[in-house]
């Protein structure tokens, strides 16, 4: 029922425009980068539909955070839309930047997206996380993955997916050893803020360690939970390229589209450019997997990027129209194609896509995002990962010994915070 309501919205704002019914323009803040060049595209497809424009504003991946914030500070009403990456939320939520989209929906007669979304890219599109009304409404369903070259594993001793970060420890090293500086076993982003954090969480997850107690009243780096996270992150950190410590994406994008690492972490937009055959020289050989498992099961780190209307638009039913035909099951299947993870499960499941070799990864990544875990869904998030990060990185770096780091990030944490004081 719900999902058939959706569709019956998005078939009849295209009947609107086909009858020549004016449309308000919209202005929408993207990120670059295929998220941002996706909605790009459909905004283009949009406006060509409806004969309005839609503007898009694309910036780096902070300034998004940055511009959006201060335009919900200042209550600009500079976008409409903010396409946002889905830890940001309790921030612009729970600082009344925005929109409640419960009313919108009540229109329909639904209470929210209808359930082809997937459960966890549905959840984290409310605020509080899973429970709360929805103020958002996914778009690009990234999680991460576990990516190694599977014939380089068995060569090393590891048949098939690796179960835990032993496995693949034992294997990249092995790897690592071989290559004598050439190649390598491993790698990852090290750099400070977004880039480290993101590859420590899902090992601090599978070693039965968070950032914070359930109910968030204790920051929990001083657990060991969290010193045995560190310890296997800074053995992995051994058998990774030089200058590890200062790697974005697209230095670990590098390292393994030309061979020299056989594993790492990564995005599922990724993939498109391992299968390209102009700019990688691992086509075929490159298998995603789940996060492996420490003492605990391995759980991904969930990134989706979800469209918000900001409480300071203008144009907040036409922004709302837009989104439910953006993310309709036809315009997910046509952004899936455009290089963006879906959310759907329609999408995930076409037989049209699964049955190409770019989306040979659908089945794991659909798995990896059932079972994957949020970052803690703070209102501060951006200032704890860049505290967090600072202190990882420092590490990574060989400038901070690493209980240290954890030390310092615990307190640092606390005081940002208001937490065990």
């Amino acid at each position: 029922m719900l999902r058939r309501l959706f569709l019956t919205l998005a078939i009849a704002t295209s009947a609107l425009a086909i009858n020549g019914v004016a449309w308000a323009d919209i202005t929408v803040l993207v990120p670059s980068g295929s998220e941002g060049n996706g909605l790009t595209a459909a905004a283009g497809d949009y406006s060509k539909l409806k004969g309005s424009k839609v503007e898009i504003v694309q910036a780096p991946y902070a300034n998004v955070f940055e511009k959006a914030a201060n335009a919900g500070q200042t209550k600009s009403g500079a976008f409409d839309i903010v396409l946002m990456d889905d830890p940001w939320i309790p921030f612009f939520a729970e600082n009344g930047h925005l929109e409640d989209l419960s009313p919108y929906f009540a229109k329909l007669g639904v209470p929210g997206p209808d359930n082809d979304f997937l459960a966890k890219s549905l959840a984290v599109c409310r605020n509080p996380y899973n429970t709360g009304p929805f103020v958002c409404i996914p778009y690009v369903g990234n999680a991460q993955m576990f990516f190694y070259d599977g014939a380089r594993f068995a060569q090393a001793g590891v048949s098939g997916a690796p179960a835990t970060w032993d496995d693949v420890y034992k294997a990249a090293k092995v790897i690592t050893d071989a290559g004598k500086g050439r190649f390598y076993g491993y790698v990852f982003r090290g750099g400070q803020g977004n880039n480290v954090v993101a590859d420590f969480m899902p090992l601090l997850w599978s070693y039965g360690g968070n950032l914070f107690n359930a109910d968030r009243t204790k920051v929990t780096l001083d657990t060991k939970e969290a010193k045995d996270a560190m310890t296997m992150f800074m053995q992995l950190k051994g058998i990774s390229p030089k200058g590890v410590e200062s790697f974005a994406p697209e230095d670990v994008g590098r390292s393994m589209t030309s061979g020299i690492a056989a594993s790492s972490i990564n995005w599922p937009n990724w993939v498109a450019t391992f299968e390209d055959p102009s700019q990688s020289q691992v086509v075929g050989k490159i298998s995603y997997a789940p996060m492996p498992a420490g003492t605990h099961a391995g759980s991904s780190e969930i990134g989706h990027w979800t469209m918000g209307i900001m409480s300071a638009s203008k144009n907040k039913q036409e922004a709302f129209d837009f989104m439910i035909w953006a993310t309709s099951p036809e315009q997910i299947k046509i952004s899936a194609t455009r290089g963006n993870p879906p959310v759907r499960f329609s999408v995930f499941t076409d037989p049209e896509l699964t049955s190409q070799a770019q989306f040979r990864h659908y089945p794991t990544l659909m798995q990896a995002i059932d079972f994957s875990t949020p970052r803690p869904r703070h209102p501060k998030w951006p200032e704890i990962e860049n505290a967090l990060g600072i202190e990882l990185s420092k590490a990574v770096a060989g400038s901070e010994d690493a209980d240290k780091a954890l030390a310092n990030a615990q307190v640092a944490i606390e005081k940002i915070t208001g937490i065990g004081k």
